[in-house]
């Protein structure tokens, strides 16, 4: 007798939707199962929840596959390319980028990511294509996922070919059961026992490359930290530090081990040696403690709290409007020197062009055909450019290449970054380029943007294009026929 129907979303001949699918492939048949709303999920079972976490990973796993592998193709391309111009011994212009270099800023940019993640996606791009090939058939299956797979290709870098075939054929034997942290152990064990000398070699090379990183959280804090240290160096230091902590405890410190490790770092760091650092930090708790128990012995009638007011020379605050010299959302500032009534009207000028463009035009020919757009764009602009500077002759056209310190500060403070679309570095640490070069461009706030020396190279390497159509808008074009604009008020 077949088994009744059973009326519901979920329950077909007796079976449940998502019951026993750990076979399901990932790919186009598993995106429509997944594609179903939210709401779908109140009537599954939480065994059921758990195949659909699975079965998602695993899709996710297969479109980095296919993600991967797009970028393993265009950097093929773009490096043949430079290969057939330059010959094999390359021979570059040193004031360009590479083709390596070049397509992982193109990358970057086409991915809304930063150089660094550009980097590794390029680099992990080609060892998944190329001797860690049964590691991409991996991830594109499914079996593992990306955060394995980089582990695969770290743990692997720089080793002979054949003991990397070696360690991917036993790493993937167990890496779809292993967590990140298993794996990577286990790799490390049988890299030392097939190649300790590479491994030995490996480690020394990432020693000579230890360096000190700063960077800012999403708190509002920073980061410090000493990268690739000796193991011996990096362990001694942490263990002096815990030693002094633990000292500091046992004499009253009542805080946690990590506060007063980091506080007796801070100290060091700031030149302060060890006896006198944790003098400070036991004087510091002393005030602490005292202060503490005199607001417990001493509890006041409580009042209102005054209204604050401020003074003429106190900023506002968020409830009094925007403050000066500052937008809100994308409005262009309105009380900086690169305000200009005009820039909206530019800006739906080169987006009405553009899109025109590309829904006009076949794919190969679209480089050329955008940057031809855009020549056009600027030398229909370029009278009313040349009048909106020219208002003021002081700054219009200054003599000599070196722009003046009042040019400089008012073109560092247009933009706050590098002009390339994912650079974060300061203006003031960034050459200040003239975006058409100097004689016959001219040294003005209308041809000068900050560019860092690596985006510098990269306005000059071969495809790819800045364009600089307005005071502080300029637009990228890219050898692959993609445009970037950035506004004056990019932060």
């Amino acid at each position: 007798m077949p088994l009744e129907i059973i009326e519901g979303p979920n329950i077909v001949a007796g079976a449940r939707e998502w019951e026993d699918r750990e076979w399901f492939p990932p790919g186009p048949q598993l995106a429509i199962c997944l594609s179903g709303g939210k709401q779908h999920l109140a009537d599954l079972t939480d065994d059921e929840l758990l195949q659909v976490a699975a079965a998602a990973r695993r899709q996710t796993s297969w479109a980095q596959a296919r993600e991967l592998a797009a970028i393993a193709e265009l950097t093929q391309r773009r490096t043949t390319t430079e290969t057939t111009t330059t010959g094999p011994d390359g021979g570059g212009d040193y004031r360009t980028l590479p083709a390596r270099e070049a397509v992982t800023e193109e990358i970057a940019a086409a991915l809304t990511v930063t150089g660094n993640t550009a980097a590794t996606l390029v680099h992990l791009a080609q060892q998944l294509t190329g001797p860690l090939a049964d590691t991409g058939a991996a991830l594109e299956t499914g079996r593992i996922d990306m955060a394995k797979a980089r582990v695969i290709c770290d743990t692997t870098d720089s080793l002979p070919d054949q003991i990397t075939q070696h360690v991917q054929t036993a790493a993937l034997d167990k890496a779809p059961t292993q967590t990140t942290g298993q794996l990577r152990r286990r790799i490390k064990r049988i890299v030392h026992r097939l190649a300790p000398e590479a491994a030995e070699e490996r480690k020394q090379q990432a020693v000579r490359q230890r360096r000190l990183e700063l960077w800012d959280t999403a708190t509002g804090t920073t980061d410090l930290a000493l990268c690739d240290l000796a193991p011996e160096d990096a362990h001694g230091i942490f263990n002096k530090i815990t030693a002094a902590a633990h000292g500091l405890k046992k004499d009253g410190d009542t805080r946690p081990l990590h506060l007063i490790r980091a506080d007796l770092a801070t100290q060091l760091l700031h030149g302060t040696d060890l006896p006198a650092a944790t003098r400070t930090l036991l004087t510091q708790t002393t005030h602490r403690q005292t202060r503490h128990r005199a607001a417990g012995n001493h509890q006041g009638p409580k009042t209102s709290r005054a209204p604050q007011h401020r003074t003429a020379n106190e900023p506002a605050t968020a409830d009094t409007g925007l403050r000066t010299g500052t937008a809100a959302g994308d409005a262009t500032p309105t009380t900086t020197p690169d305000h200009d009534p005009g820039l909206p009207e530019v800006l739906a000028m080169v987006h009405r062009r553009l899109t025109h463009l590309r829904d006009r035009t076949r794919p190969a020919d679209m480089p050329a055909a955008v940057n031809r757009a855009i020549h056009q764009l600027n030398d229909r602009l370029a009278p009313q450019r040349d009048t909106l500077c020219q208002a003021d002759a002081a700054r219009h056209g200054r003599p000599g290449h070196r722009p003046p310190d009042n040019l400089r500060r008012e073109i560092q403070e247009r933009h706050a970054t590098c002009v390339y679309p994912t650079c974060n570095q300061p203006s003031h640490r960034c050459d200040l380029d003239h975006t058409v070069p100097w004689r016959p461009g001219i040294t003005c706030r209308c041809n000068l943007a900050p560019l860092c020396r690596r985006h510098h190279r990269l306005k000059q390497t071969p495809g790819w294009t800045l364009h600089h159509i307005w005071p502080g808008l300029l637009i990228w074009t890219t050898p692959s026929g993609a445009w970037y604009i950035i506004r004056p008020d990019r932060q």
